[in-house]
């Protein structure tokens, strides 16, 4: 059973966060109106995918102290890129309304068993999971 670790984490340094947000999503809207969201960020990522269809890649086992997209379950955990998604700011970046380094999204595919230990009877060893992680959070397995 994987933890939390926001115990661990200490405050010193951080300082303290805005009262009022930074997010401006008429920003967003009007960059795009007519194309949609995560469509109005193609090709804008700073370099190509870094990673192809078929790779084996682990989700980075790293801390996280605000809001971020990538499932706490799949940290540490091996899966296969099926897809190369999208490019958009990260989830952690665009809440805090920095918006301009656009980077790319993969589909990955984790075997369920790798994830949690589930020795019920129904269980079934070709269980999958997909979720989809930004770049930033993935390296090779």
């Amino acid at each position: 059973m994987r933890k939390s670790r926001h115990a661990e984490l200490k405050d010193e340094g951080l300082g303290k966060a805005s009262s009022s947000p930074m997010f401006n999503h008429l920003q967003v809207a009007e960059i795009a109106k007519g194309v949609g969201d995560p469509q109005c960020y193609r090709g804008k990522a700073s370099a190509p995918p870094r990673f192809k269809a078929g790779d084996r890649l682990r989700v980075k086992d790293q801390p996280d102290l605000f809001y971020n997209q990538t499932p706490g379950y799949l940290r540490g955990v091996a899966g296969t890129v099926t897809e190369i998604a999208y490019e958009s700011p990260a989830p952690e970046d665009e809440a805090w309304g920095h918006i301009d380094k656009v980077e790319w999204f993969y589909v990955l595919c984790f075997r369920q068993g790798d994830i949690w230990d589930d020795d019920s009877p129904d269980a079934n060893p070709n269980d999958t999971i997909q979720a989809q992680v930004s770049e930033r959070w993935l390296e090779p397995a």
